[in-house]
Order: structure tokens, then sequence, then C-alpha cells
């Protein structure tokens, strides 16, 4: 997006910080210290500094993803960069509900202080619709216009919360942090995913990345520097309140700053906090404000909403419609009025997106390894991994009621997105994959089956290829997961087949017992004798029978072989150039093993795949020569499994299944995979 189409860049480091700290320093330390302690009393001393430290490991993969990618829209427009479509819709929708309900707490915060301190007889609606009328024309004109007023807010708290904390230090009676836990660690957890709110202020300078300037070095710089003062503020003056009046006490307020500042200082420190406490809610209203609306106008130009979401305006270069919705609904949801309750449908949401957006750092590694990365995480994968876990381990802790609305309002994103014939065509192209999951999910209950394969050659290695391939065709019919382990006498091939396969290789000759006995036999369920040598083969076979393992298989080609193998129970596959296929026929489809191709079977099946340049590309299977006793069972493309028809096309990389008789699909093998003549 050029400079004259699209936002200006004229945020830097310091007003990015003022970004972050403007919403950060709002509810956490001016509204739910009063919930923390009615919860936990002093132990919201270390869920404070346990769940900043937590957020850490976030904040390090928003500075990464940042600074590659400075556009608007924060998380969501890093999802929508690796993850499929409806998964960045409901990135960008939990965004947009976490923003939305802590605007609206914000509001309300500020509705409560003016009531308490300045207008007792005025409702809470009147005060939140003036608030959010004069911040939306704020935020109209820019996010520069709104942030020099929010700095100046933001440094008046900040003198305000650092002067309370270095004065209440000194009168911190230690008697009343003792004990730590007076209702027990039970509600520890459950009150950390409720204070998460108040840390995600970093996540907002992410969101206004096409306004920052040099965005590759602020925006890291920014994120690291508020979090840093968010812990530390945080931690510091929560240890003050809960040492300077009795947590009971602090439960009972609804301005627990301006409660904790007058005990200090009288009516002074009392002024001194309402200042601070009004400052505070009004910077967060307005910075939250102002990212919601963007995340609304990233739907919009992503086309996941109309696109009139999308539109700029045309003096200011801001999202006007969108934050005229955004500012309409959270006139709409302070009416809740519910400090804890707002507050924690607000972490609901934050938690949710959040976590996905840490998962999207991993997916952006894989899928663009060469995009530039001015700031790299160092630990790559635990950072991110951890920082999902540090998500979503909350979300089930949250209130009943939150979550009950979180959930509506996420059903109300999908309606709203599957209103879009696009979505829609979208989600059905997704079918097959989810299918594929479902299928890999359904393997998750499938017993394991102990496979050797004695001979690691081409033709052992063919065998664990397909034992071990996890497309969706052969999960369909799979009956076990498969672990491989290989018997090989050479030594180079054994280094080989470890490296390529990560499974138990013995070194040895397969046809000695003491090699087969240390393989366990007691624990093997099949044995397959695959070398290209058909007397090792039955020697080996016999063996493995010898030692007590039930089901062997031994490749053999000579008759004289394959009698004396059967005789003794040992199922021979004599099909050269179908092998791997009919063993896996014989493990996961007995019943049409004893029909293709096991001995004197009547028909064989071959899966093949059709090669670039083959004569049969871009040709319809009608204009086939395929021989007359042959079929075309099926056909399988990108994982998909594709009925033949006629007139359906061949592609290069189709996987194609042909049923006949021995030498009919030998004749069918060499048409499908054959190329033109002097190619």
């Amino acid at each position: 997006m050029s400079e004259g189409a699209g936002f200006r860049r004229n945020v830097g480091l310091f007003m990015a910080v003022m970004i972050g700290i403007g919403a950060m320093m709002g509810p956490g330390i001016f509204a739910l210290p009063t919930e923390v302690a009615g919860s936990i009393g002093p132990l919201g001393i270390v869920a404070y500094l346990a769940m900043g430290l937590l957020t850490v490991f976030t904040a390090l993969n928003y500075s990464e993803m940042g600074a590659a990618i400075p556009i608007a829209g924060g998380g969501y427009s890093f999802t929508s960069r690796v993850l499929p479509r409806p998964v960045a819709f409901l990135t960008g929708w939990f965004f947009w509900i976490g923003n939305t309900l802590a605007c609206a707490l914000y509001a309300v915060i500020f509705a409560l202080t003016v009531r308490n301190y300045f207008l007792p007889d005025v409702g809470i609606l009147p005060v939140v619709a003036a608030t959010t009328a004069t911040f939306t024309l704020a935020n109209l004109r820019g996010q520069a216009e709104a942030l020099k007023t929010i700095t100046i807010m933001n440094i008046v708290e900040l003198i305000v919360l650092v002067g309370l904390g270095v004065l209440g230090a000194f009168h911190v009676e230690p008697a009343r942090l003792e004990p730590l836990a007076p209702m027990g660690w039970g509600e520890l957890v459950p009150t950390m995913g409720l204070i998460y709110i108040s840390y995600v202020g970093f996540d907002l300078i992410t969101v206004a990345a096409e306004e920052i300037v040099d965005p590759q070095k602020t925006i890291p710089r920014a994120i690291l520097v508020t979090l840093g003062v968010g812990i530390a503020i945080y931690v510091g003056l929560l240890w003050v309140m809960m040492g300077v009046v009795d947590y009971k006490e602090l439960a009972e307020t609804s301005t627990p700053v301006v409660f904790v500042a007058e005990q200090l200082l009288g009516g002074w420190g009392r002024w001194a906090g309402v200042v601070a406490t009004v400052m505070a809610s009004l910077s967060a209203f307005s910075v939250t404000l102002g990212a919601s609306s963007r995340v609304l106008f990233a739907l919009g130009r992503d086309g996941h909403f109309p696109g009139v979401f999308s539109r700029l305006h045309d003096r200011y270069r801001t999202p006007h419609i969108a934050l005229f919705v955004c500012s309409g609904l959270v006139v709409v949801l302070s009416a809740l009025g519910v400090v804890r309750f707002l507050a924690s449908v607000s972490s609901f949401g934050y938690l949710v997106a959040i976590g996905i957006v840490n998962y999207a750092g991993i997916a952006l590694r894989r899928r663009m390894p060469d995009l530039r990365r001015p700031f790299r995480v160092a630990l790559y994968p635990a950072v991110p991994i951890l920082g999902v876990i540090a998500c979503w381990f909350f979300v089930p802790t949250l209130e009943t009621r939150s979550l009950l609305l979180g959930g509506g309002l996420t059903a109300v994103g999908c309606v709203l997105y599957l209103a879009s014939p696009a979505n829609r065509e979208e989600l059905r192209g997704m079918l097959p994959s989810m299918r594929r999951v479902k299928l890999r999910i359904r393997a998750l209950r499938r017993p394991d089956m102990h496979v050797l394969i004695i001979g690691g050659g081409e033709q052992g290695a063919n065998i664990a290829d397909r034992l071990l391939a996890q497309d969706e065709f052969r999960m369909v019919f799979r009956s076990a997961q498969y672990q491989i382990t290989f018997i090989e006498a050479d030594e180079d091939r054994c280094e080989e087949l470890g490296s390529r396969y990560s499974v138990p290789v013995f070194h040895g000759d397969g046809t000695r017992q003491e090699v087969l006995e240390q393989t366990e036999p007691d624990k093997i369920d099949v044995a397959i004798a695959a070398t290209d040598d058909d007397e090792r083969n039955a020697i080996a076979a016999l063996q493995a029978r010898r030692l007590g393992i039930d089901r062997v298989i031994a490749i053999a080609r000579d008759p004289n072989y394959i009698h004396l193998l059967e005789d003794a129970g040992v199922v021979c596959i004599s099909a050269p150039y179908a092998t791997a296929a009919m063993v896996e026929n014989y493990l996961d489809r007995p019943g049409v093993a004893e029909l293709f191709e096991i001995e004197t079977g009547v028909a064989s099946l071959m899966d093949l795949v059709v090669p670039e340049g083959a004569t049969v590309v871009g040709r319809r299977i009608h204009e086939i020569d395929v021989p007359e006793q042959c079929v075309v069972a099926a056909v399988l493309r990108d994982e998909e499994f594709v009925v033949p028809r006629g007139d359906t096309e061949l592609h290069a990389g189709d996987h194609v299944i042909l049923v006949g008789p021995k030498h009919e699909v030998k004749a069918a093998q060499d048409v499908f995979t054959g190329t033109p003549a002097g190619a």
C-alpha cells in the first residue's frame, strides 16, 4: 500500500510505546486489583508476575512477526499470510471481540469514576456515549492526532503510579501479606486468565504497524519496552496495594488506586488517584477503539466482510466506517456494566486469538523461510510453542458466562463469514483437508502393528514407504499404525535407513537366528523377508516362523520356494512390480489380498504414478488404449479420491489404480508410464 493511498507513517518509538502503555495501563491496575483481592488476596502478586513472564513468549513472537510483516491488522494480518482463510478470519474476529469488549470495559471504568467522584446522579450510559463520541472524533483524525492527547494522559498517569509506588513502598506492612494465599492456591490459575487482558497492550502496537516509522526496528523495541514497564508497574503496585491496606478492604472498592492513594496521602492522594484513573481509562479507551476499528478494516480489506469496512477517509486516511461501527457497539456493550464480566470476555477473545498467532509464528517460518526477519526469536520453536500453551491453557478457566458469551459471539462471526458466497466456496475447498485431519485423528485410535522388514534394499524400502504413507486413500482402509524395524547386512545401507526413516535398524544377516532374536520376535506382529535373493528370503522366513512370529511374508519368484514356504504357513508374494502394494493389501485388506496377486490369484492390482511427460498426461481415459481386460479402478489426485469416468483427464503425478489379469496390468503399466518416442 503506497503512502499516497494508505496510512501515514508518523508514529515513532516513543509514540509506539505510548500506544502499548495506553492500552496496558487501563484495567490491569485501576480496576482488576479489586477482583484479584477478592479472589486470591496477596497471592495476586504472584498471579501478575507469573502471567507477565508467560506473556514474554508471545511478546517475542510478536516482535519477530511485526518486524517482518509491518502491516495494519496485527496478529490477524500475520495469520492471514500462512493459515487458511477461515482460521485467519476467526483470529481477526477473536481480536475484534477482545478489543471491543476491552474498550467497553475502559468506558465503564471511566463512567464509574465519574459517578463516584463527580456526578453521582448520572448514569453509566450517558457518560459512555459522550466519551465514545469524543474519542471517535479524535481517532478519525488519525493515530498520531489521538496519540498527542494519549501521550499527555499516559505521562500523567505514570507519574502518579510511580509516585504512589515509591511512597507506598515505605508504608508496606509485611504482616498484611501473610499468609500469601489466605484462600488457597486453587483460584490462582483462573485469576491469571482473568488478568490476561492487562498484558495485551503490546498487540495494539502491531495493529498500527502501517503508521509506525521504521517498523522493522521500532516495533520490536516498542513491544519489549511496553511489556517490561507493564510487568514492573503491575507487580510493584500490587505489592504496595496489598501491603498498605487489608486485601479484604481492597476487594470492596471499585477504584482501588484511588482508595490506596487516599489511605496514603489523604485528600491529595484521592484526587491524584482519580486523575490517574481517568487518564488511564480514557487513554486505554482511545487506543483500543482505534485498534478495534483497524481489525475490522483488515477483515473488510481481505474480503471477509463487505468492502465498505475497508474504506479510508479521503482526508484523514483512517478507517472511518469501521470506526463508527465499533463506536456504536462499544456503547451497547457498556450497558453490561460489570467490570469482571467484561474483562473475562475480553480475555477470552485475546487468549484464543493470540494463541493462534503464536502458532502462526511456526507456520510463517515454514512457509516463508526466506522472509527477511530483522528480529529473530531464539530457541525456536520452543518459544512459539510455549506461547500457544501460555494462552490456550487459561481459556477453560474463565467464567462460564464469559465462555457462553464468547461462544455466542464466535457463532455470530461464523454466520457473518458464511454470508459471503466467496467464503462458503473457500470453506468447501477445505473439506478434503478437513477429512484428512479427521482420518488422522481416527488413526490415533488404531493399534500399532510392529513390522520387521528383513532386507533394507530397494524392495524393503519401497515396502516401508508404502506402509508409512499418510495419504487419504491408504488411511481410509488402514487397519493399524505401522512401526517398522529393519534388518540389513550392509553397514552403509543401515546408516541410510536410519537417517531416512528414524526407526530401529539391526546390522546383520537376517537369515541367522541370533540376529532375529535381537529384534524381540515375541513383539513382532509381521515379518517380511524382502531381500533380492529368493533363497535368503526363504531361510529368513522359515527362521521367523520357527521363532514364533505368526504372520510371515516372503518375496519369492521361484515356484520351488513358493510351495516350500506355503507349506510352512508363510505367505508368498511373487509380483515384483507390485510387491509393496501386495504387502499393504495383505496387512490392511487380507480379503482383497487373497484375490489380488497372492500366488495363484485371479487378478493383479497395481498403484502407479503418472510421470511428467507421459503420453497419457492431458488425455481423457476413453482416449487411452487401455488393455481390454484391465480396469482403471481409481485415480488419486492431490490426496483426493477421483472416481474415474471416460472423460476424466489425467494429470502428471496422479496415482492410478489398475485391476486385471497380471499380463494385462503389466501392459497397462507401460501405457500409463510411457513417454513419447524421442522424448
